[in-house]
């Protein structure tokens, strides 16, 4: 996929381009640095040399202030001073100059400037008071600094330049660090990506399978007599469930409204107690479900003679048929109920035998483990194309990415080498 990364200044080649593989690079770059170290060490020997020099006659000139004689008596202020100032200068002073200094280069340049730093901190902190009692040392003495001074300043544009292409080889390095990663995982979706393709082929190859295997069930089951009767056996036995619980809707609901009718009215001090069980006996048959169990019958049979009386007295009106048919015969509302609930038991378990006959059949059986490999199969399949779409779509950003590296380190060891360089990369992978 990649290409060979076109010229840095395009144009035709240029003979004097140099061109080198990848695997080249750190070798050529350990070279240079070498290199640059050795040029560093020799430009700079010389201002070594001098600034050693240096430091060893100022640490003598410091060295000797103490031993300096005087001519003259100073004034007692003067004399105050150098008591107190001398010793601080002595030590700030020798602290600074016997700082070690480093065989590397750019070590002891680092060094200098720290023994610099202290040395101008030095002369303007305690030194400031010694230039009025030892005028002429003092004087030797910030000579010597500013001779240190110039000698570092000589050093530092060598040094500048070094530490300049040192940086660059340390980018260098790492873009090509980088890049090889980004190369190695590469290789690594290359060997990925068409095993994943295999996978997921193979998931399709056994979703076709189970497929093919539930349509040939399905055709069994379609062709099969017994099956069919009692699939239709299963449907006449839900009508019938149907039309039992419409029933038994239809009589608990009629029976609830006359119930709430009798409970409103027995809100009152003397009453509080029935309108208590009559809101529990609504409760347990309304809304929902006909109620089953002898319990239920048990609470409904017993407040049938209170609503009897409540009727009969006229304190509650019956407004329409079915609640006039179905008190027509109080007494055989309890038994209206349990036939109901006894019919709706029955049609139950018809239903349930059915279908326990149906589920047992053994194509039905196979067909249930088919849709539970279908669905394990599905999902499996789903996830393993996201994952495939996820490495193909990371494989193509490292594809689109990594010229523009090697285009970028063409251009950074050019300038780092001072010459035209060309890193040569495979045309694909």
């Amino acid at each position: 996929m990649l290409r060979r990364v076109k010229e840095l200044f395009g144009g035709a080649e240029s003979a004097d381009i140099q061109e080198i593989r990848p695997d080249e690079i750190p070798n050529l770059l350990t070279s240079h640095e070498k290199m640059w170290e050795d040029e560093l060490r020799g430009s700079t020997a010389d201002s070594r040399k001098k600034i050693l020099e240096i430091r060893d006659q100022l640490i003598l000139a410091v060295q000797n202030l103490s031993a300096s004689e005087r001519e003259t008596a100073f004034h007692p202020k003067l004399e105050k001073i150098a008591k107190n100032s001398l010793p601080q200068f002595e030590k700030a002073i020798l602290v600074a100059l016997n700082r070690q200094l480093p065989e590397d280069a750019d070590a002891f340049y680092q060094a200098c400037t720290e023994s610099l730093k202290g040395c101008v901190k030095g002369l303007a902190g305690p030194g400031r008071y010694l230039r009025n009692v030892l005028p002429e040392e003092m004087k030797d003495i910030r000579v010597l600094v500013d001779e240190f001074g110039k000698e570092i300043n000589t050093l530092t544009p060598r040094v500048a330049e070094w530490r300049k292409k040192k940086e660059a080889v340390r980018i260098l390095r790492e873009t090509h660090s980088q890049t090889r990663e980004m190369e190695m995982a590469l290789d690594e979706l290359s060997r990925d990506i068409p095993s994943l393709e295999i996978e997921i082929a193979d998931f399709n190859f056994a979703l076709n399978k189970c497929k093919n295997e539930k349509e040939t069930c399905e055709t069994a089951l379609a062709e099969d007599q017994i099956f069919q009767d009692e699939k239709r056996e299963v449907v006449r036995s839900e009508h019938e469930l149907l039309e039992v619980e419409r029933e038994a809707h239809a009589v608990f609901s009629t029976l609830t409204h006359v119930l709430r009718k009798a409970e409103k009215i027995t809100h009152r001090p003397d009453t509080e107690r029935l309108a208590k069980e009559l809101n529990q006996v609504i409760s347990m048959i309304g809304p929902g479900e006909a109620p089953v169990g002898e319990e239920v019958l048990q609470k409904v049979t017993s407040v049938l003679p209170v609503i009897s009386s409540m009727i009969r007295s006229e304190e509650i009106q019956l407004k329409n048929q079915e609640e006039r048919s179905l008190f027509s015969a109080p007494d055989e509302i309890p038994g209206t109920l349990s036939g109901l609930v006894r019919k709706r038991a029955q049609a139950l378990e018809k239903m349930r035998l059915i279908k326990s006959q149906m589920t047992a059949h053994p194509a039905i059986i196979r067909l249930a483990e088919i849709d539970e490999d279908l669905k394990s199969l599905e999902a499996g399949i789903m996830e393993k194309e996201k994952r495939y779409r996820e490495l193909e779509q990371k494989r193509q950003e490292i594809l689109g990415e990594i010229p523009a590296r090697y285009t970028r380190m063409e251009q950074q060891i050019s300038l780092a080498l001072g010459k035209s360089m060309r890193i040569s990369v495979p045309i694909s992978r």
